[in-house]
């Protein structure tokens, strides 16, 4: 692989992440729950209709996990920033690795140049 190819590579990485907007950690899970008030439908013995759905959404950052209720009406803006944050952590990762790549080539570069003298 050529350096600057690589380079390029980490060019287009930088230009993607630029362009991401909003993001988020975390995982956004759907739950239903049962109030279990006698007459309630939730408690019903045969055909239980729980409550719901809520929806939660659960992180961590900075060494602390966090769970949060999110409002039906934010859901589809939270799910986009979660998948902004997953294409970040991919990104990111795909760069590193590019940069290590970088690196060895350089190297392998200064010892060819250095055995030529």
């Amino acid at each position: 692989m050529q350096p600057r190819r690589v380079a390029r590579q980490i060019e287009q990485i930088k230009r993607e992440l630029l362009s991401l907007g909003p993001m988020r950690p975390g995982t956004l899970s759907r739950q239903y729950a049962a109030c279990q008030k006698p007459g309630c439908a939730c408690v019903d013995p045969v055909k239980p209709k729980r409550h719901g759905p809520f929806y939660q959404l659960s992180y961590a950052h900075a060494g602390k996990s966090t769970t949060r209720f999110v409002r039906p009406g934010y859901v589809t803006q939270v799910r986009k920033e979660l998948r902004a944050y997953k294409r970040f952590r991919e990104l990111t990762q795909k760069w590193v690795g590019l940069e290590l790549t970088l690196s060895q080539l350089r190297l392998e570069q200064a010892r060819r140049e250095a055995d030529e003298n």
